[in-house]
């Protein structure tokens, strides 16, 4: 086989069910969709979100069920099916646990597994956490007949929060600061006629935080040195718990780059338990948020280092929403890191510069009641101030203004675009590199999944631009 070279930048062809659902998915990209897609997530996806992840601490038991989700009143049908859903959620987390112990046997196996091992245990996790995770619809009738909150609030009080961060506040700057690097396990190769896939795993930098940090990498076959995007989901996007689901910036190994997928703090493999993917995020803010961007930034200081000790192309860092303000701060607080950590590129999908102001201003907190449940906590915008050493956007990214490329949506209301926009262009970002849409938040992702320009240029800037 001829090797190529990363500028050749390879496509890899997609299946046409594949090529469907994507032109599907990306029909969505309109601006009627954000309303929908909000009410539907705040009314339906995470309640049922909430009971599916009660169901999974009570092992089919109505009334451990009911301890970890009190409602007052079930009616009768209701009632019927709970039960029901109950002890299929618990049958489907007992299949996943033992699809993912033996995915994990043979993944990071100490010899070599035959091809046919390997697919065939990917696809047993994949099929089984699917399974899983759409467990959540045999709640639907429990959710017709009872009103309950959607996400399992524990807001800590001002003085709290103070005490927890106390020696974050004190010294901001150590807050983000990698600290010794952990050893990273690479998993065996599942080998697709274009690309490899496989894992990464680490010791968490905190116990708090589990036992494991994890990537997902894909790699285009047949380039020397190829470049790298490090890549952070939204909130409660858990594409590596799902069978068959694609992201907007998939394509961009086909492209002839490397995507490493960090799986964020409490998504995925890393979900409390009795909680869902990102719940933990909103539940105790604003704590928890500053602990997710923290986990994030030195999770991505780890897979920088370990895509430069492996490959002499360039390095992006980046993501959507949550992956965004997450990444954006990494940039902004990189300038005094060792030169291995420090990215050579940055990618922005859907974001803002008022972190703080999120946990009030956004749509998105409103829909699922934060606000209210930081004023019964002692909160006011104001008061949040007292965290901006820890989250203010205080200065520009640590990589040059050509390598920064951005995605805004100029309907978007949960990162407001106002503010995203403002940002960039306190930047000094070039025009050719910032695309406006005239879309909202959730639109604004499908959109990608048609419109490539983004990518392309963020492509360009990884074959073309000099690494630091």
């Amino acid at each position: 086989m001829t090797v190529q070279s990363a500028r050749t930048q390879p496509r890899i062809a997609h299946t046409p069910g594949f090529q469907a659902t994507r032109r599907v998915m990306w029909s969505l990209a309109q601006p009627w969709f954000d309303s929908t897609a909000l009410w539907a997530m705040s009314r339906w996806y995470l309640p049922l979100s909430r009971a599916w992840a009660a169901a999974s601490v009570s092992d089919g038991s109505v009334e451990r069920f009911q301890r970890e989700l009190p409602i007052e009143r079930i009616n009768p049908a209701a009632r019927f099916g709970l039960s029901r859903a109950l002890h299929r959620t618990a049958a489907l987390q007992r299949a996943l646990r033992s699809a993912e112990a033996h995915w994990e046997q043979v993944f990071f196996a100490p010899q070599p597994v035959a091809q046919s091992a390997l697919f065939n245990a990917e696809r047993r996790r994949r099929q089984a956490s699917h399974a899983y995770m759409f467990a959540r619809s045999g709640f639907a009738l429990l959710r017709l007949g009872a009103d309950y909150p959607c996400v399992r609030y524990e807001i800590p009080s001002p003085d709290r929060t103070a005490t927890a961060l106390r020696d974050w506040l004190d010294d901001p700057t150590a807050a983000y600061l990698p600290r010794e690097l952990p050893k990273v396990e690479v998993s065996q190769r599942l080998e697709h006629p274009k690309f490899s896939e496989y894992w990464l795993r680490f010791p968490s930098l905190d116990a708090k935080y589990g036992n494991f940090a994890w990537a997902h990498v894909r790699e285009p076959n047949g380039i020397i040195d190829p470049p790298s995007l490090v890549h952070v989901h939204g909130l409660g996007v858990e594409f590596e718990s799902l069978d068959g689901v694609e992201d907007d910036v998939d394509p961009i190994v086909a492209m002839g780059v490397r995507l490493v997928r960090l799986e964020a703090l409490w998504h995925n493999r890393r979900r409390l338990p009795g909680h869902y993917g990102g719940e933990s995020f909103l539940s105790r803010q604003p704590v928890a948020g500053i602990e997710l961007m923290q986990a994030v930034a030195r999770e991505a200081a780890v897979l920088v280092s370990w895509c430069r000790s492996t490959s002499r192309g360039r390095i992006a860092i980046g993501g959507t929403s949550m992956g965004a303000l997450s990444t954006q701060l990494v940039a902004c607080r990189a300038h005094e890191w060792p030169k291995a950590m420090i990215p050579d590129a940055l990618w922005l999908v859907t974001t803002s510069d008022d972190l703080g102001g999120l946990a009030f201003n956004s749509s998105l907190a409103k829909a699922v009641r934060l606000p209210d449940e930081l004023t019964k906590a002692g909160w006011t915008p104001e008061g949040l101030a007292m965290l901006n050493p820890l989250v203010a956007i205080d200065r520009p990214p640590a990589m040059a203004p050509e390598d920064i490329v951005v995605v805004l949506g100029q309907r978007d209301d949960v990162t407001p675009y106002s503010r995203g926009a403002a940002m960039v262009a306190g930047w000094n970002v070039p025009e050719q590199n910032v695309f406006h849409r005239a879309l909202g938040h959730f639109s604004v992702p499908l959109g990608l999944l048609g419109d490539q320009g983004p990518l392309l240029r963020l492509v360009a800037r990884l074959h073309t631009g000099s690494r630091s």
